[in-house]
């Protein structure tokens, strides 16, 4: 993935929706700047007219100080309630919206990985694209919920004041004007600095999030191998870098706030002594002078608390950056345009001139040529490396030939939809994956509407019933993540009682009871016998003994087919490699 900047306007369409609600918000934020704008107009006619002029003539009335003082008093706290209802408003209608922006990028993200294709997640590991759902989105969630309601209410509050000030003394409110392009300046520096260095501690929690997840992942492995000090160093290794990056980000902050306070001070200081010097002369009253004052250091307040939500922006649109390149990756297997529903398979599956390699220089397959007709079994043997996974890798549409074609009864598997081709494959591996769910959920996966009665018949003919039975909550057991709760022979029966349930006419069993004992091998084996009546099976195996029954058995060797024929015309053959293999494993 290429990193580029985020084009601001991607966010168009996440806040258009939510339009309504932002305008509510900016009548609440207008209601809070509002009554901080009348509250400063009660100080300014407080002091001059209840503790300086005695009385205040409005149209005919006559208010004394008295009047003044009891109108304060009534007044000062039905400001201050519609204050709060202003401030309640416009942050729970922002946070709203931000919740429902980050609620949508997270689906969008979700969907696209579950979308993406099997070179993507080679080329990515998947705990670094968890960061990018989590900690990412984590970023820009705090951005869409803290910062527009300070950044709009302080605008809201800058305008006003802004009105204020050129209200009550015009000279004065240019002479405040100055400071702004000053105060701008370490601004767009702080601004640079953050974003770089949010962007760097985004990519480095990614590499933490690895190191966790293959430390969870292989800690049988660690353990077993006495590793734990060097997955502490490596571990502490990419948590103190990310620990500096951190101080980074924290010292640019640090600073921001002081300069800003500092550049705000010494104009208040300014204005102060010009100010102070004209009340002295009477040149304007103290009322109007105090509450220009307190308005120009209320013009200030948004421009600070501006550098302290910097760092929060820097570091979303650093995230933004990292969670658009995933949007905009695309799966490179996908439906075509003209893409149809296979028909029920019936004939024969056709592999024509095939090439393929995972890398561009690089061949696994080549000129690959082979026909298996309905209902045979036919077994793919050879060494590790000579491709007999990527024949079935390429039958369900993992990856496309670079070169040929492969045909399910005549139509080219790349000209039919995913779906149509997948509903008709089942697929039993030696590396199990069962979800953190029940016994009758991992059964049920991709068959969701299966009756209770159709599972058991399933779990029964995989042999996997009875221990089923036996488990304390029996099919409403928790299997643990990956089925830890499990052994790897129980694991393998419910994977087959799950392709029993979705009862494919094609089957690929890949290394299926490699890595067994021998009585939980006889177990599985007699639920694969049972599972491969009346299919067309693809059959991938080292263990020489399982394959002496398929109609035919290919023998691969640096992705070509080396010899094919069935147990007992390969053995006939005295050098060949069928027959040497099976030498090598005492058969």
């Amino acid at each position: 993935m290429q990193n580029k900047k985020v084009d601001i306007r991607r966010f168009k369409k996440y806040i258009i929706p939510h339009i309504p609600r932002f305008i509510a918000a900016m009548l609440c934020m207008g209601l809070f700047s509002l009554m901080n704008l009348v509250s400063l107009w009660f100080i300014k006619n407080g002091i001059d007219g209840i503790f300086m002029q005695k009385e205040v003539h409005f149209m005919s009335y006559t208010f004394t100080s008295v009047h003044m003082l009891t109108l304060a008093a009534v007044a000062v706290p039905i400001i201050f309630a519609l204050k709060g209802i202003g401030s309640y408003g416009r942050s729970y209608l922002l946070n709203h919206i931000g919740q429902n922006i980050i609620r949508t990028l997270r689906i969008e993200l979700y969907d696209k990985l579950i979308s993406l294709s099997h070179d993507f997640y080679v080329r990515n590991s998947s705990s670094k694209m968890m960061s990018r759902v989590t900690n990412d989105l984590g970023a820009m969630q705090t951005a869409f919920t803290r910062v527009p309601p300070s950044i709009l209410m302080d605008g809201l509050t800058f305008i006003f004041m802004i009105g204020t000030v050129f209200y009550l003394n015009w000279r004065f409110a240019l002479i405040t004007f100055v400071g702004f392009p000053i105060a701008a300046i370490p601004l767009i520096i702080f601004s640079r600095k953050i974003r770089r260095a949010s962007k760097e501690g985004q990519v480095q929690m990614a590499e933490i999030y690895s190191s966790l997840h293959q430390m969870l992942s292989g800690f049988s492995v660690i353990k077993a191998f006495n590793t734990e000090e060097h997955e502490h160093n490596r571990f502490k290794n990419d948590n103190n870098k990310f620990y500096h990056i951190a101080l980074r980000v924290a010292r640019v902050d640090a600073r921001s706030s002081p300069i800003m306070e500092f550049l705000g001070a010494f104009a208040g200081a300014v204005i102060l002594y010009l100010g102070g010097r004209d009340v002295i002369n009477g040149v304007w009253s103290t009322g109007a002078f105090v509450t220009f004052l307190g308005a120009v250091f209320q013009m200030y307040q948004p421009i600070k608390n501006f550098a302290n939500v910097n760092s929060q922006i820097q570091a979303a649109l650093a995230s933004s950056e990292r969670v658009f390149e995933v949007l905009d990756e695309q799966p490179s297997i996908k439906n075509e345009s003209n893409s149809v529903a296979l028909k029920p398979f019936s004939k024969s599956i056709v592999y024509k001139n095939v090439d393929f390699g995972y890398l561009p220089d690089k061949d696994i397959i080549k000129n690959f040529n082979m026909t298996i007709n309905y209902g045979e079994t036919a077994a793919f043997v050879g060494h590790s490396g000579s491709g007999k996974t990527t024949i079935a890798n390429l039958l369900l549409r993992f990856y496309d030939p670079r070169k040929g074609q492969i045909l399910i009864d005549g139509q080219d598997v790349k000209f039919v939809t995913l779906e149509s081709l997948r509903n008709q494959v089942g697929i039993v591996t030696q590396d199990v994956m069962l979800f953190d769910d029940t016994v009758k959920y991992n059964i049920s996966y991709g068959s969701f509407n299966a009756s209770m009665e159709d599972i058991v018949r399933a779990a029964k003919n995989a042999n996997a019933h009875d221990f089923i039975s036996k488990l304390p909550e029996g099919y409403n057991t928790l299997v643990g993540e990956r089925g830890l709760k499990l052994s790897g022979g129980e694991k393998q029966r419910v994977s087959i009682a799950r392709a029993m349930l979705k009862n494919p006419p094609i089957l690929v069993l890949d290394e299926a009871t490699s890595a067994l004992d021998s009585q939980s091998e006889k177990l599985v084996q007699s639920a694969i016998d049972n599972l491969m009546k009346d299919r067309t099976v693809i059959l991938i195996a080292h263990r020489l003994a399982t394959v002496r029954n398929a109609n035919k058995i290919i023998v691969m060797d640096k992705g070509e087919i080396a010899e094919t024929g069935s147990h007992d015309d390969l053995m006939r053959k005295e050098n060949g490699i069928y027959r040497k293999l099976n030498q090598l494993q005492g058969l």
